[in-house]
């Protein structure tokens, strides 16, 4: 009886291979034969879905945004009000543990590659410029304020969960949990000042 093969199962296994091997390695570290090696396949295999290192890199972020995105999505659903949404979507972002860690690193990896990459940069710029649309939203149902002042304080407030992700990425030592919420604690309460 011939074997029917799993493509859901298999291209899930080699997504994730293909997002921890980002994570792990960086962007020179992701090549097709490691993420055959994680992915405990032939290279043959990840050239049949991936064609070339491009690829990989552009799945191993749409990885990224959607993780980010749905748990974003469930913690807005699930909050009472905007303020607990903001505080919330943005303390999900922090590297806390080793899954965020390792969702930050390929953020990091991403970026460092994306800079020398017209595609690469238009997909972070696109789902970077999403996110600070998400913040903005709320930051207006929370305080009223103008578009324009909304807008400036969830650009803030985004390159600051940015900047103390990327800094708990390269030092995670240094930018411990408790750290990176102290940080953002000081974004937050700025971003959601009642008045400009």
């Amino acid at each position: 009886m011939p074997r029917i093969r799993d493509d859901a199962a298999q291209r899930a296994r080699l997504s994730e291979a293909v997002f921890l091997t980002l994570a792990d390695g960086g962007p020179t570290g992701l090549t097709l034969r490691a993420v055959a090696a994680r992915a405990g396949c032939s290279t043959g295999l990840v050239l049949h879905t991936f064609p070339d290192k491009r690829a990989l890199l552009l799945h191993a972020r749409d990885v990224l945004h959607q993780r980010t995105a749905m748990r974003a999505d469930a913690l807005q659903a699930d909050a009472s009000d905007p303020v607990t949404a903001i505080r919330a979507i943005t303390y999900g972002t922090l590297a806390v543990d080793d899954a965020r860690l390792a969702e930050a690193r390929a953020w990091v990896a991403f970026l460092g590659a994306a800079l020398g990459d017209p595609v690469l940069r238009e997909r972070h710029v696109s789902n970077s410029r999403a996110f600070a649309t998400r913040l903005a939203g709320l930051i207006d149902a929370a305080t009223g304020l103008t578009p324009e002042v909304c807008e400036e304080r969830a650009a803030s407030l985004s390159a600051s969960v940015e900047g103390i992700t990327a800094l708990a990425a390269g030092d995670p030592e240094q930018w411990t949990p408790d750290r990176q919420r102290a940080a953002l604690d000081i974004a937050l309460a700025a971003a959601l000042a009642p008045s400009h």
